[in-house]
């Protein structure tokens, strides 16, 4: 390179070949004659025309003209931004290849606060929210305005959340991160739920490759499946039926609502990629079900089958057919979405420390015939929605001591019950006559309440009775010679009452008989094999 003072001298021995060929009156010509102080107001863009040597500009290198100079001042503009680019693309990737390295179950991918940069839990950006949930569900969408028209998700995400809230399994709220305690950062056991499903259950290797060869294969038109069929490694997705999606989904957000993390049970709850009836506690049978996807099921919310309509495609899958977890350390509440397993006959959860009031939604359990849910802490009255159960053969609700008021009417309706356990208490009022319906009824066991009144007559016609614990109550009067119609009872309590005279003649058959008769001012009884 020449220094500054060797510049005049390689400019003045260039001076002939600068102006060879081109016309002495073009403004774009760089005359060879020019002065050391014109060279310097040729200088654009930090480019320092001193430091060209006088090979460099004969061979043609370096501009010669302002047309020159704009070419390659562009072509620098482009060079940066291009590489600009390419880093801020890079910078992103590796953000988000980072993020879902931050996996706790049923929390998403944070993005360094930025909202709307969620993904799919493979790295691809969707347009949800760092929550999992959709720019097309906003805080002021309401129930009502999702039913009349609210446009279709367009990723998994969205989906799940639209279908929920469609079939009212769940509501539109229990979206939106607010919890009780008004810490909103803490996210819903339906959010924990969603992001599971989307960001963290992932489909073992060996089955990802099946389902991506089947993917490949499927020439689907459908937008919505095409739009986000891209979750291959994820477990579930929009093509999976609609029933096992929600049937997932619930299992997540009871897991959730009684505090999985804490059970003593947790084995493999939540395992990613392991099917829900190889919970531990789980039990599933092969079901007919209908064979509409979550994507259909989305297009058309209003017409979605019921599992006894004839009239629609159907499948066979695994489905929920008991939950059986005792004495496990469940706490927290029972969420609706409990009440969305359509083929659930058991529902086992006693010797536990789950609070709240028994959901009213428990009528959606159609199909149950054991409910057991005794020795929780359980609030509130006995729901009259039991009553809807008709299949029902065993409710034991009992050793809740904060349940009181009145046991409903709409117990009597349960016609196929055989064994009803309401023990332990904060029953109060009288027995309903609806009882009297409960033919088939082989158990009934209401000691330690606050029932009183008069033992009724039609305690008779439950023939089929085998046992009858009334003890502990505020029961008074004669005890009716109608029992004699109970030639199955076996075993009969009646102590710590009011009670008069017992008729041993009409209770022949039973071999257990305890009451209030070892003092002159109690029960008259001289057939009782207990006297307390």
């Amino acid at each position: 390179m020449l220094r500054n003072n060797e510049f005049g001298q390689a400019r003045g021995s260039s001076s002939s070949n600068a102006e060879d060929g081109r016309h002495a009156d073009d403004d774009s010509v760089v005359s060879s004659n020019v002065t050391n102080e014109e060279a310097q107001t040729l200088t654009r863009g930090g480019l320092d025309m001193e430091s060209d040597s006088d090979e460099n500009k004969r061979a043609g290198i370096m501009p010669r003209n302002r047309r020159e100079w704009c070419i390659v001042i562009f072509a620098l503009f482009i060079i940066v931004g291009a590489a600009a680019g390419t880093g801020i693309g890079l910078g992103m990737y590796f953000m988000n290849q980072g993020s879902n390295t931050n996996s706790a179950r049923g929390n998403p991918p944070t993005n360094n606060g930025d909202k709307g940069n969620g993904n799919d839990g493979n790295g691809n950006n969707d347009d949800s929210n760092l929550d999992g949930s959709q720019p097309e569900i906003s805080p002021e969408t309401t129930d009502d305005t999702i039913n009349s028209g609210t446009p279709l998700p367009t990723d998994f995400a969205g989906s799940v959340q639209l279908h929920m809230v469609e079939q009212d399994i769940s509501e539109l709220t229990s979206f939106q991160g607010i919890s009780d305690n008004g810490n909103s950062s803490e996210l819903s056991p339906q959010q924990r739920a969603r992001n599971w499903l989307v960001f963290y259950d992932i489909m073992p290797d060996n089955l990802a490759d099946e389902q991506d060869e089947q993917n490949q294969s499927n020439n689907a038109t459908d937008d919505l499946v095409n739009s986000t069929n891209n979750l291959s490694s994820s477990y579930l997705d929009v093509n999976t039926p609609a029933y096992r999606v929600a049937q997932r989904f619930a299992a997540a957000v009871f897991y959730f609502a009684t505090k999985g993390e804490e059970w003593d049970t947790d084995n493999q709850w939540l395992q990613p990629g392991l099917d829900e009836c190889d919970y531990p506690g789980i039990r599933c049978e092969e079901v007919t079900i209908p064979s509409i996807s979550l994507a259909e099921a989305l297009k058309y919310p209003k017409y979605f089958p019921d599992p006894s309509d004839g009239a629609v495609d159907t499948t066979t899958e695994r489905m929920i057919v008991e939950i059986n977890l005792p004495e496990s350390n469940l706490k927290g509440t029972l969420p609706d979405e409990l009440m969305t397993f359509p083929f659930l006959r058991r529902l086992g959860l006693w010797s536990n420390q789950i609070e709240g009031q028994i959901p009213e939604s428990i009528s959606r359990l159609q199909n149950l015939e054991s409910l057991l849910l005794d020795d929780n802490k359980f609030t509130g009255d006995i729901v009259p929605a039991i009553g809807s159960l008709e299949k029902l053969k065993m409710l034991s609700l009992g050793f809740n001591p904060y349940v009181g008021g009145e046991i409903p009417e709409e117990i009597g309706n349960l016609y196929d019950l055989e064994a009803l356990f309401l023990p332990n208490m904060s029953l109060r009022g009288g027995l309903p006559s609806s009882l009297r319906n409960l033919e088939n009824l082989k158990q009934l066991e209401l000691q330690l309440n606050n029932l009183r009144g008069g033992i009724p007559d039609w305690l008779g016609d439950l023939i089929n009775l085998e046992k009858l614990n009334l003890s502990g109550n505020s029961f008074y009067g004669e005890v009716p010679e109608v029992l004699s119609k109970l030639i199955k009872l076996r075993e009969l309590e009646l102590q710590d009452n009011d009670l008069g005279t017992i008729p041993c003649s009409a209770l022949t058959t039973v071999a257990v008989l305890s009451a209030n008769c070892k003092s002159s001012d109690g029960t008259s009884c001289d057939c009782c094999t207990l006297c307390v």
